[in-house]
C-alpha cells in the first residue's frame, strides 16, 4: 500500500502570505501521495493511540473548509483548536495554518504538551519542529534515512520534516508497527464529500487511498452533489459544480475573461499543455459556455470556459 499524507501548502493564490482566512481555493490543506522531499527528520509516535491522534487530527482538518494556509497568520488555529478540544473537524471560524503549525497543533491532539509545541507565541516550525516533538518523549525521531528507509518505517501519524515542508502521514503502515495498513479519515461523509469536490482528496487511487472504507459513500455523495437536485446539502446555490483544482488546457488556446460572459474582456490567454492552479468549484452557464473561475495572483477572479454547454467541445482538463 503507498503511503498518503495530509499537508497544507499554499494558499488560494498559490502563495504562502497575504490570502484570505480560511479555504478559498480547496487546495489549500491536501492528501497526496508521499513523495522524495528530501527528508531530514521521520518522527514516530511511541504509542498507537497518539499516533492515531495525530492522523485523524490532520485528516479533520484536511476536511475542514474552515482552515486555510497563511505564514503570517500560521497560529490563528492554536486558539481555535483549543476551544474546540484539538477536534479540528469543530473549528467553525475561518483561521489559517502552515505546514508546521498544522503538525504542531496534530502533536497537540496527540497528546504533546502546548507548552511545548507553543512557546515565545510561536507554533513548532520546520526549523524545531523534531527537537519539540523529541522533548515531549512522546516519539522517536529518526534522521538520515534514506527514502527508502524512511518508506519503511513511517506508520500512520508518523510526522515528515525536509528543511521547508512538514507532512502528517494519513494513510499507510499501521501505526501498530504490525506491518498492516490502515488509513485515518475524519470528518462526516458530507464533509468529505465537500472537501473531494474541493479537490482535497485528489484523484483515482489516490483519493480511494485516502479516503480508505469510505471512499464509496463518500464517492456516492459526490456524485450526488455534482449532477442531483437543485439546492442539494451541500451546496449554496444549487448550481452545477466541478472537482476544484488544477486544469490543463487541451485547446490549443484559451482566453481569460473578466466575467463569466462572451462580452468579459480577455485579460490573458492560456496555450494548449498549460496549467491553471486553484480552478474553484462553482460553474456558471452562460453564451452557450460552461464558465470556471479561479483567483489570479493580483487577487482578482478570473474566467475561463470549461467547455461548450452541450459539452460537444471541451478546453480543460484536470489534472
Amino acid at each position: 500500500m503507498a503511503t498518503y499524507i495530509a499537508q497544507a501548502s499554499c494558499d488560494e493564490r498559490g502563495k504562502y502570505v497575504g490570502g484570505q482566512a480560511g479555504n478559498q481555493s480547496g487546495t489549500e490543506l491536501n492528501t497526496r501521495a508521499l513523495w522524495n522531499n528530501s527528508w531530514i527528520y521521520l518522527i514516530v509516535w511511541n504509542d498507537a493511540s497518539a499516533a492515531n491522534a495525530c492522523a485523524t487530527a490532520a485528516s479533520r482538518a484536511v476536511a475542514n473548509m474552515n482552515i486555510g494556509y497563511d505564514q503570517y497568520e500560521r497560529n490563528t488555529i492554536l486558539p481555535l483548536a483549543e476551544a474546540a478540544g484539538y477536534n479540528l473537524a469543530k473549528i467553525s471560524t475561518p483561521c489559517e495554518c502552515d505546514c508546521s503549525s498544522l503538525a504542531s497543533v496534530c502533536g497537540i491532539a496527540a497528546g504533546a504538551a502546548k507548552a511545548i509545541m507553543y512557546e515565545g507565541g510561536n507554533l513548532g516550525y520546520t526549523g524545531n519542529l523534531a527537537s519539540r516533538l523529541k522533548a515531549t518523549g512522546l516519539v522517536t525521531v529518526y534522521q538520515g534515512l534514506s527514502y527508502s528507509e524512511i518508506c519503511a518505517k513511517a506508520q500512520v501519524g508518523s510526522i515528515l520534516v525536509s528543511s521547508g515542508h512538514a507532512v502528517i502521514v494519513v494513510s499507510g503502515t499501521a501505526a501498530s508497527g504490525s506491518g498492516s495498513t490502515a488509513t485515518v479519515v475524519g470528518g462526516s461523509i458530507e464533509e468529505l464529500a465537500k472537501a473531494v469536490i474541493a479537490g482535497r482528496y485528489g484523484t483515482g487511487e489516490a483519493r480511494k487511498a485516502a479516503l480508505g472504507d469510505k471512499y464509496a459513500a463518500v464517492q456516492a455523495r459526490v456524485n450526488e452533489i455534482l449532477t442531483g437536485t437543485p439546492n442539494a446539502p451541500g451546496t449554496s446555490t444549487g448550481s452545477a459544480r466541478i472537482i476544484a483544482g488544477t486544469y490543463r488546457v487541451i485547446a490549443s488556446s484559451l482566453n481569460v475573461r473578466s466575467k463569466p460572459s462572451l462580452s468579459g474582456a480577455v485579460v490573458a490567454s492560456y496555450e494548449y499543455g498549460q496549467t491553471i492552479n486553484s480552478i474553484a468549484a462553482d460553474i456558471v452557464e452562460a453564451d452557450g459556455y460552461t464558465w470556471a473561475h479561479y483567483t489570479a495572483y493580483s487577487g482578482a477572479t478570473r474566467y475561463v470556459a470549461i467547455g461548450t454547454s452541450d459539452g460537444s467541445e471541451k478546453y480543460l482538463a484536470k489534472c
